[in-house]
């Protein structure tokens, strides 16, 4: 698993290990989608295959392949039909799985192949007492790294790669970050505001 045949480059084993664990929580039931509709989600994301009236499929295949179309009225489409929870669940699934593809991508590794479903029921594990302010879903009056807050197993999924794939929140409030060896802080920002201004973030 995670060879990235194909790369010029070794790879970090953190980043490696970032991966790994991605796809195992993948393979896992979610909080309110079970483990073969969360691969329905991740097939759909990365083939950009959805029937017109799939509101989570068209979120999720639009997040992966196109974050600048993504609108508060898709948001508000696939809540209604499917519910907050589940629209959550969807855009971790989605993000978690651009991260992985387009950085293979960049390398020019092959992609890995989805993880087999696990058994299991959803954990039905939701957060409660969050609102949406000027967001399109509920979450903490904070940074939007707790944009997941509403399902706390994808959000410490989230949190767990982030480290590994670009800084740790703690990394964040240093300046001076620097990682051994890599990019400093200024050339990680300068990579994710090109990358934001590119996708149109809202936030």
């Amino acid at each position: 698993m995670f060879a990235f045949d194909g790369s010029p480059v070794p790879i970090r084993d953190d980043l490696r290990d970032a991966h790994v664990a991605i796809w195992r929580h993948f393979a896992r039931p979610g909080q309110v989608l079970d483990a073969n509709e969360r691969r329905t989600i991740l097939k759909m994301a990365r083939n950009n295959s959805y029937a017109d009236d799939d509101g989570l499929g068209r979120l999720a295949s639009t997040l992966y392949g196109n974050p600048a179309g993504v609108s508060e009225d898709m948001v508000r489409s696939a809540i209604a039909a499917s519910g907050e929870a589940a629209v959550v669940e969807t855009v971790a699934l989605a993000s978690m799985l651009a991260a992985v593809d387009y950085t293979h991508r960049a390398l020019g590794a092959s992609l890995e192949p989805l993880p087999e479903p696990l058994h299991g029921e959803p954990s039905g594990n939701i957060a409660t007492g969050l609102k949406k302010r000027r967001t399109r879903v509920s979450m903490p009056t904070t940074s939007i790294t707790r944009a997941l807050d509403l399902l706390p197993s994808e959000n410490a999924a989230y949190a767990a790669a982030c480290g590994p794939l670009y800084m740790t929140f703690a990394e964040m409030s240093s300046p001076f970050f620097e990682r051994s060896s890599g990019l400093n802080r200024a050339q990680l920002e300068t990579i994710a505001a090109r990358t934001s201004l590119l996708n149109e973030c809202f936030y």
